[in-house]
């Protein structure tokens, strides 16, 4: 007979702070390996997210794309690349290019031409007041800056008037200086939403291949800024115990690409949860049986009447954790469904996920602060 744990029921803990992190090229499999196989502590960060989070290593991307800018822009909009068969022309973003914007170009006059405006996260919780920001690991990011600057951005509906500016802090720059920009400036600001991205995954997989030894030092030093995040967070009374982490990523790769859409190694993504209130241990699909499906090997579209968890449900996620409503015309997680605590978690699961993380404790090698970096 299965044991279970009975858990008050909630969905997305109330949070006051929400950090949504994508890290660009982070394959599933990969990462799922390299924490099990993991002696030395290089990868505790992630596997921290594992044994104190809800997690999942078989979230999907955008069903069409496994590109960058189109995967961003679900993320942040909730929306998916292209229409879906049998959907209204009006819920899809349509922005497929994946270089750098042309001056002038941004997602409202270069996306679906059936939209006049493509709202985000930043909208909503602009609009409601609270302090946006984006730090960002590749030029190609001005879209949204751009896209949501003063000049292109909606007007503010809600009174108080916050203005059409719905990025109060926007950074760019390389992966290194990005991640030192964004510790001063949470630290200074505490933002209520800040989307932040790490490109080091990608970077190495394009040159040296995913699963290779820079591949996985690229992801190595993504485990130290998440390291630093940690600290920040519980080491900050503002944030700690206020604060939900969301992190998954844009697409998977395989070889030196991860531009075909159809191969499992560039849709399987991982989606990670961690906070004061998300449930310890807990896979995401054993959280949500009624609501999404575990999608084994397989690439669900989005007509498929139970979806999977895809990295555009972070939009609608992050806007719950802040008690805020979901970003206008989105559907992926419009709902705001996606539980991160339940009644009941299949206890055996968890406990596994907590062993491993207790077996890298006791080895020593689970170092989360202090530790010295090259």
């Amino acid at each position: 007979m299965a044991l279970a744990l009975a858990l008050a029921p909630a969905r997305a803990p109330a949070a006051e702070h929400v950090i949504h992190i994508s890290v660009d090229g982070l394959s599933a499999t990969l990462l799922e390996a390299l924490i099990a196989n993991d002696v030395n502590g290089d990868y505790a960060s992630f596997a921290r997210f594992v044994a104190e989070g809800a997690t999942t290593f078989a979230a999907r991307t955008d069903y069409t794309h496994t590109i960058t800018l189109p995967n961003h822009t679900s993320m942040l909009t909730g929306r998916p690349v292209l229409q879906p068969t049998g959907q209204p022309n009006t819920v899809h973003h349509g922005y497929t290019d994946n270089g750098d914007p042309a001056p002038g170009v941004t997602l409202h006059n270069s996306g679906n031409p059936n939209l006049t405006y493509v709202a985000s996260a930043f909208d909503v919780v602009h609009d409601h007041g609270l302090m946006t920001a984006h730090y960002a690991s590749k030029s190609k990011f001005v879209l949204y800056d751009r896209s949501y600057d003063a000049a292109h951005g909606a007007a503010d509906a809600l009174p108080p008037d916050d203005g059409t500016d719905k990025i109060d802090v926007y950074f760019q720059s390389t992966p290194g200086a990005t991640h030192a920009a964004f510790l001063a400036g949470m630290s200074a600001n505490h933002f209520d939403y800040v989307f932040l991205h790490y490109s080091n995954p990608d970077n190495a997989g394009h040159v040296f291949g995913w699963g290779s030894a820079q591949w996985n030092q690229a992801v190595r030093d993504v485990n130290g800024y998440l390291e630093d995040l940690f600290a920040l967070v519980e080491g900050d009374p503002v944030l700690d115990g206020h604060t939900l982490i969301l992190l998954s990523a844009d697409h998977g790769g395989t070889g030196f690409d991860h531009s075909g859409a159809t191969t499992a190694a560039n849709y399987t993504i991982p989606f990670f949860t961690w906070g004061d209130g998300v449930v310890a241990g807990a896979d995401l699909y054993a959280l949500n049986p009624d609501t999404r499906l575990h999608p084994g090997m397989g690439r669900p579209s989005y007509t498929e009447p139970v979806q999977p968890i895809r990295n555009g449900d972070g939009a609608n996620l992050a806007l719950a954790a802040l008690s805020l409503p979901p970003v206008p015309g989105s559907t992926i997680g419009a709902a705001q469904d996606l539980e991160l605590n339940a009644a009941a978690i299949p206890l055996l699961p968890q406990l596994a996920r907590v062993a491993l993380f207790a077996m890298l404790l006791a080895g020593g090698v689970l170092m989360l602060r202090g530790r010295a970096r090259a």
